[in-house]
């Protein structure tokens, strides 16, 4: 699908050819450029100049070019970017780099990170992501789609200009000016398995004199896909084993006298069994979340005299997902008899439940004793009752932002302008997921739990006090799958009310507030070397940064509870210290970090010739304290030999320092499927480092021609990014498969990286813990391993006049042709040998997968008032790097193991658009209708819990949509 058009060196040439071609709302639309010398600024620049001035690799992408291309939210757009790598915005919960940032949009040039391309909105910084876990990094789901003028895509280093997060580049999105009128506009999206999505959008302008005022709301909705809507979503544990546990209910038990027994049931509820019941958690959960993004803007632009200006924003911006689907309820990892599987809980044999469970094994003795609990959940098959319906444990995500700007601009004389711009803004985001207090469920599995019980002093069963039934004889069946349980017993129930009380939002709320003050110079000496006076900029920055996080409930605060009973202090100082109070999930606590830079800059722009231009710029930029200070200096060339063919070039250094995040003393906790544990999920725990943690550096360069003539354009980039101490973690996978080689297998206790992890019972025993026992490891923010990455990007595109319309043809393509990330070594010691990243999925270990081509082409056809378009979006497959390594899952299906995801096969989209202009006169209607994914391909099968890889294919299969736009 894609809608980018590279024509000259110029931003502006592109948005001017490009709009020219499609149907427009006459009243409802910005004033049109008058012709192509007009000096504006560039993306990547503070000087202003003409189209040609560009020196610099700038994609644009007008309003228009959206509607025709039916994008119709920024998440959208972005994934269809051949330079853009891996990015968040659709579930992924089992990816450790995705948790914590549902509800969150990120933008990821060349697949270097979010957090190293900056996000600006009309050229300044907007909303930042918050967050220990992820953040750092622009919201784009923030941005007001339905005032955007344009998207200027910068495909170069830009830390020389605008700071050290725009390593990778630029997304400069940009509203409209001079809007007048009524812009009113919304679409339906038809999605099999779902409710389908919808948006809709009012935007007013109007001028007073020399005021105009721009206003406008917008809301998108996406409603929930169950994993089972998609064959790969949920597949049996022969065929994909990652989407399964060996921690369930129908549970594993010991039995005093009688030994250890599986409860009944597996296979009825939808288990395998296996010696014990294999238990899969994805029927609960989602391709996609139900999810409500609301956004408010409003802008102010006004001539205060002929040469002063004043423009202000005002953005509000909330992300709602209430009922993000999760397991019914995660598995004990710890509890009261400490770090361990299973986490010492045990089950009275007053239980109701427990008799029960013994009769239907067919055992006629009474129980002797607290039965033990081995392999168990506190729901699998049976579901989460507080979930009517699906039986999903249910996580949330709420964000809600606000952002002020306010830019004064000021004429000194022809040849001097200045510029103050002040940038204010408050994120507030709240996370929780539903979690099990050990010690309180351990009191409801002898009879003694509820909110109003006293454990000291109750009766078991009675009064306040209620009794928690494990066994499965305790619910109907699977809700999601819909099936029934034969043994179960009614009135074998576990009360909502006491599951409430047992399982609670453990979760943060964090709060970022930052401050952004710019004050910009720039004009033109009147010296000229034979190609125009020579400009320049120069200025300074001041950008400040507060983060406040806190933990929900007290529950989650390791302050107040840092052991595994709820209370106890007494593991304060040993090593399962902030192991926290529940038996999966980790706690928090409490911080407040803050962030001061200040930064100076400067550039110059000298036109040697008609011919030759030279850009220089540098900047030096100060964080303070243990993080330091840094000068980056860039330099690029534009030569234009012939009307037809212009060569650029540009080279420059880096220097990224660490959020604030990153060298505090706090750590959260995230979760991943580890395989030195046979891919069972394990805590991570991810510590800042403020002793050791320095900034990032890089050297980057970007080599590049057009040929423009005739209305053919064709562009070709080659870029080079080169890291020194890459801010990253250390490896999980990496220190818990050092320790353990063979999946499942015996531990290596004298291996230097064998400190980093927690044992059941606190220790690693040689000989006898395995990598089943692994209880959590400690990973921390270091500066790691070289990295480089190089690759080509190129574009072409034709317009042409045919019968009575024009029509257009382009395609857009990013190849990367290496991806080498350096040796990592961790205190002296190799801790993963390096490696090639291209090609591979990468599922394990960052960058995430790096599919070597994107593409993208269109063909366009415009007659009258309609447009039709055609579309196709490429993303090249990748290998699984597990594999052959890793033992059955990887294994052949004639050695009888499962081929499932071992090729994560390309993906190619097939889009059909058409607008059309309503012959009305009173006003401007325009009615629109797509199919997107019109061959229904599907998304290619990964072998993780999802059944895709949300990086490289669509869950959403075919889609029909129907939009409108009316403008008064």
């Amino acid at each position: 699908m894609n809608k980018s058009i590279l024509l000259n060196t110029s931003a502006v040439s592109a948005l001017i050819l490009s709009a020219a071609a499609v149907p427009s709302i006459a009243h409802a639309q910005d004033a049109p450029a008058d012709d192509s010398d007009i000096q504006i600024v560039v993306t990547g620049s503070f000087i202003r100049g003409t189209p040609e001035d560009a020196a610099v690799p700038v994609d644009v992408y007008s309003s228009e070019d959206l509607d025709q291309s039916g994008i119709s939210s920024p998440l959208e757009f972005i994934k269809n970017l051949p330079e853009v790598g891996s990015v968040l915005g659709d579930s992924n919960q089992f990816s450790p780099s995705a948790q914590g940032n549902q509800g969150l949009g990120s933008i990821n040039l060349r697949g270097l990170g979010p957090t190293r391309t900056l996000v600006l909105f009309n050229g300044r910084r907007t909303l930042t992501a918050p967050g220990a876990v992820g953040g750092g990094y622009g919201d784009t789901n923030s941005i007001p789609l339905f005032a955007l003028d344009r998207i200027e895509i910068l495909k170069d280093g830009a830390a020389a200009t605008y700071g050290s997060d725009a390593i990778a580049g630029v997304a400069n999105f940009v509203t409209k000016k001079n809007f007048e009128g009524v812009q009113v506009q919304g679409d339906y999206e038809f999605i099999d398995g779902s409710d389908g999505n919808y948006t809709s959008s009012v935007l007013i302008g109007k001028n007073f004199g020399d005021l105009n005022i721009m206003a406008g709301i917008g809301w998108q909705h996406r409603s929930e896909l169950p994993t089972t809507e998609r064959e790969y979503g949920f597949q049996p544990y022969s065929v994909n084993p990652s989407a399964w546990s060996a921690l369930a209910t129908p549970g594993f038990f010991i039995i005093p006298g009688v030994g250890a027994r599986p409860d009944v049931g597996c296979a009825e509820t939808g288990g395998t069994p296996d010696g014990i019941c294999r238990f899969s958690f994805v029927p609960f959960d989602n391709l996609i979340e139900e999810t409500d993004q609301y956004q408010g803007y409003v802008q102010a632009d006004v001539d205060l005299t002929d040469t002063f200006r004043f423009h202000g924003e005002f953005t509000y911006a909330q992300t709602d997902l209430d009922r993000i689907g999760t397991s019914p309820g995660y598995p004990p990892l710890q509890g009261p008899g400490g770090a361990r599987l299973g986490g010492g809980f045990s089950v009275s044999p007053d239980n109701p439940g427990a008799q029960v469970f013994a009769n239907q094994l067919g055992l006629t003795a009474p129980i002797a004793g607290p039965i033990g609990i081995f392999l168990w959940r506190p729901f699998g098959n049976l579901g989460n009752p507080t979930d009517p319906g699906r039986g999903s444990g249910r996580q949330t995500a709420n964000n809600k932002a606000y952002r002020l700007s306010g830019t004064f601009e000021k004429d000194i004389n022809d040849n001097l302008r200045s510029q103050l711009s002040l940038t204010w803004a408050n994120y507030q985001r709240r996370r929780s997921s539903p979690g099990f207090v050990g010690s309180r469920l351990q009191d409801a599995l002898n009879g003694l739990g509820g909110e109003n019980c006293n454990p000291a002093t109750g009766v078991p069963g009675q009064g306040a006090c209620m009794w928690f039934n494990p066994f499965i004889n305790a619910g109907p069946g699977h809700p999601s799958l819909g099936l029934t349980n034969p043994f179960y017993v009614p009135g074998n129930e576990n009360s909502v009310d006491l599951i409430r009380f047992l399982q609670v939002t453990n979760g943060v709320e964090e709060t970022e507030e930052t401050f952004v003050a710019d004050l910009i110079f720039s004009g033109e000496f009147n010296v000229d070397l034979g190609g125009g006076n020579i400009g320049w900029a120069a200025g300074a920055q001041y950008r400040k940064l507060d983060l406040i996080s806190r933990a929900l409930r007290p529950e989650s605060n390791l302050d107040l509870n840092p052991c595994v009973i709820l209370g106890d202090q007494s593991c304060v100082g040993g090593p399962l210290e902030g192991a926290g109070s529940f038996i999966f999930l980790g706690g928090s606590r409490p911080e407040s970090l803050q962030q001061d830079v200040k930064a100076i800059f400067a550039e110059v722009k000298v036109p040697v010739s008609d011919t030759l231009e030279i850009t220089a710029a540098a900047r030096f930029e100060d964080y303070g304290g243990s993080i330091g200070s840094t000068f980056n200096p860039k330099g690029a060339v534009r030569w234009e030999p012939t009307d037809f063919l212009v060569l650029r070039g540009s080279v420059g250094t880096t220097f990224r320092g660490p959020l604030a995040s990153q060298v505090s003393n706090n750590a959260v906790t995230t979760l991943a499927g580890i395989t030195a544990a046979a891919g069972n999920f394990k805590a991570v725990d991810i510590a800042g480092n403020p002793a050791d943690l320095g900034p990032e550096t890089a050297f980057t360069y970007n080599i590049g021609a057009v040929v423009d003539f005739g209305g053919f354009n064709f562009s070709v980039d080659y870029w080079s990014y080169d890291f020194e101490g890459e801010i990253t973690t250390t490896d999980a996978q990496a220190i818990a498969s050092n320790v353990v080689p063979v999946a499942g297998g015996l531990a290596t206790c004298s291996n230097a990286f064998a400190p980093l992890i927690t044992f059941d019972g606190g220790a690693c025993v040689q000989g006898t813990t395995t990598g089943l026992n692994i209880s959590r490891i400690f990973t921390q923010w270091v500066n790691g391993p070289k990295t480089k990455t190089t690759g080509l990007d190129m574009s072409a595109s034709f317009t042409t006049d045919i019968g009575p319309g024009t029509a257009s043809l382009g395609v857009n393509a990013s190849h990367i042709l290496t991806y080498d990330v350096g040796d990592f070594n961790l205190n002296g010691n190799l801790l993963r040998d390096g490696f090639s990243a291209v090609g591979l999925a990468n599922l394990d270990r960052l960058p995430g997968s790096i599919a070597a081509w994107r593409g993208n082409a269109y063909v366009n056809y415009n007659v009258g008032g309609l447009n039709l378009r055609y579309g196709a979006s490429y993303i090249d497959g990748v290998d699984d790097e597990r594999c052959p390594a890793l033992p059955a899952p990887c294994a052949t299906t004639s050695a009888g193991g499962t081929n499932f995801g071992r090729t994560i096969s390309s993906y190619t989209q097939h889009d059909f658009h058409a607008a059309y202009d309503l012959p009305i006169q009173s006003f401007d209607a325009q009615l629109q209708f797509s199919v997107e994914n019109f061959t229904d391909a599907q998304a290619s099968e990964a072998r993780i819990p999802l059944g895709y890889n949300p990086f490289i294919g669509n869950p959403l299969g075919r889609i029909f949509r129907l939009g409108a736009k009316v403008g008064f």
